[in-house]
């Protein structure tokens, strides 16, 4: 069983990023390494703690979702420990505009491959002109596991905004003690 990667929300209100830093040549969710030369540290900036916003609170996460991927860097050694070894990890530097402190603790995430596992009979889904590769709107993903090979933690082709997690992965997160991660059932999601 695979599950998308997520973060509670609601139920655990946290920090947000802000800004990411635009680098040109550059793509994030394409699966494959950087060719370009990546800032050291990449550097992010919080958004301004909002307290009237349901979702929005002091803690900043274990996961950071967004156009970088934002992993805590003892998530980072949690995945490492379960067998992922396709992450290409670079140092960030978290500014928080309303106190100016600087956090190091964070790794941006390159995922390292994309599989072309959605079952496309079974799912439900609307396929763009191009085909059904990178942007298709999903109302309900059905994997197929056969083509994933077991792969414990990817991209999804057909919808690279998706990250895949092998419940095996998902579970040794949870031994872990990663309780606001979220695995969502890719039957039950909208992509």
């Amino acid at each position: 069983m695979y599950y998308i990667l997520d973060r509670f929300g609601a139920t655990n209100p946290c920090r947000w990023i802000d800004d990411y830093p635009y680098i040109d040549g550059v793509d994030w969710r394409s699966g494959a390494r950087h060719a370009a030369s990546i800032p050291n540290p990449l550097e992010v900036r919080l958004k301004p703690l909002n307290p009237d916003a349901s979702d929005h609170g002091p803690e900043l996460p274990e996961y950071f979702k967004g156009k970088i991927p934002l992993f805590r860097t003892d998530l980072v050694a949690a995945f490492k420990e379960a067998g992922v070894d396709n992450l290409d990890l670079y140092d960030v530097v978290i500014t928080d505009p309303d106190n100016g402190s600087r956090h190091v603790n964070y790794k941006a995430v390159n995922i390292i491959g994309v599989i072309s596992a959605a079952d496309m009979e079974k799912s439900e889904a609307v396929v763009y002109a191009n085909g059904p590769l990178i942007d298709v709107d999903f109302d309900s993903l059905t994997i197929d596991e056969k083509k994933t090979r077991g792969a414990l933690f990817f991209r999804l082709a057909e919808s690279t905004n998706a990250i895949l997690v092998h419940e095996k992965l998902k579970h040794h997160l949870q031994s872990r003690g990663f309780n606001k991660l979220e695995f969502l059932n890719p039957k039950e999601v909208a992509l």
